[in-house]
């Protein structure tokens, strides 16, 4: 009975740092010439099922369900998940525009921390004029320039949903394990921090000390890992305190991990897989 960890990349930290804490080993080229497959693979974000006859936690497919955000909108809109009103057609994001609603447009389907991302914003007619303000990220999702113009091409636009707070709820096997919320870096300065794309890059640090999540919040984030297939998946998930609405904006399914959250993923992780709380997992992890 062989466990081994199959990261989306080889330097994936977050598959080393769990690794490392679970004792588990990663799925090398190395290993897969040497064992052909193993008896379980649990999968850190790759939507590329490479060993046929091992059993997945979170299965390839599902991993690209949730790799694509139209494929995921697409499935979340058939089984009435909580989300922000998205079209494919530019016709219909220059009309939200034209009725007062700021709009994302997503030049990037497969993509994380801000990047692909361009806002387009409704600019009030008490300004004189008709301009919309646009901002760009670049690459590593951080803020690049401001400048007036319309709607952008993109695969995909969605109305961009009013949020007071956004959590990160952690899902493993339909249970809540570990809830992080995002809160302004206390070292940046308010006029460097973007309050609509909440990113590292742009001010943003998850917390956890104090965190009084909405119980709808976390429902919706189980149903929201369930209904894409998943057996685990970290949801981001804003919360509209005024109207009291929660919206899932993406699951991750191979989020950062560190302290605590690590923690929680072990034991979620032991409970299935109870033996590796010892032996060669147990050796391994004294030896880490």
């Amino acid at each position: 009975m062989t466990l081994r960890i199959e990261p989306y990349k080889a330097f994936s930290k977050g598959a080393k740092a769990l690794s490392l804490r679970c004792g588990i080993l990663r799925a090398t080229k190395k290993q897969v010439r040497k064992h052909g497959t193993f008896d379980t693979v649990l999968n850190w974000g790759n939507s590329e099922r490479r060993f046929t006859n091992a059993n997945y936690i979170n299965d390839p497919e599902a991993v690209a369900n949730a790799s694509d955000k139209l494929r995921t909108a697409r499935i979340f809109g058939e089984a009435n998940i909580s989300q922000p009103a998205f079209t494919t057609e530019r016709t219909a994001a220059e009309q939200w525009i034209s009725d007062g609603c700021n709009v994302v447009c997503r030049t990037l389907l497969r993509a994380s921390e801000g990047r692909g991302i361009v806002l387009a914003e409704h600019t009030h007619p008490d300004r004189g004029d008709d301009r919309r303000d646009e901002r760009r990220y670049d690459g590593d999702g951080r803020l690049a320039r401001r400048f007036s113009r319309g709607i952008v091409d993109a695969p995909m636009y969605t109305k961009y949903f009013k949020k007071a707070d956004e959590y990160r709820v952690h899902v493993f096997d339909g249970e809540v394990i570990d809830v992080q919320q995002k809160r302004k870096r206390q070292e940046v300065p308010n006029e460097e921090v973007d309050y609509q794309v909440r990113s590292g890059r742009n001010g943003w640090v998850f917390c956890r000390d104090g965190v009084d999540c909405p119980g709808s919040v976390r429902i919706m984030a189980c149903r929201a890992v369930n209904v894409l297939g998943l057996d685990f998946g970290a949801v981001d998930i804003g919360w509209n305190r005024h109207n009291e609405e929660c919206a899932v904006f993406e699951v991750n399914t191979a989020p950062g991990l560190e302290g605590s959250t690590l923690d929680s993923y072990y034991r979620a992780i032991a409970n299935r897989r109870p033996e590796i709380q010892g032996g060669a997992y147990a050796r391994r992890r004294r030896n880490a």
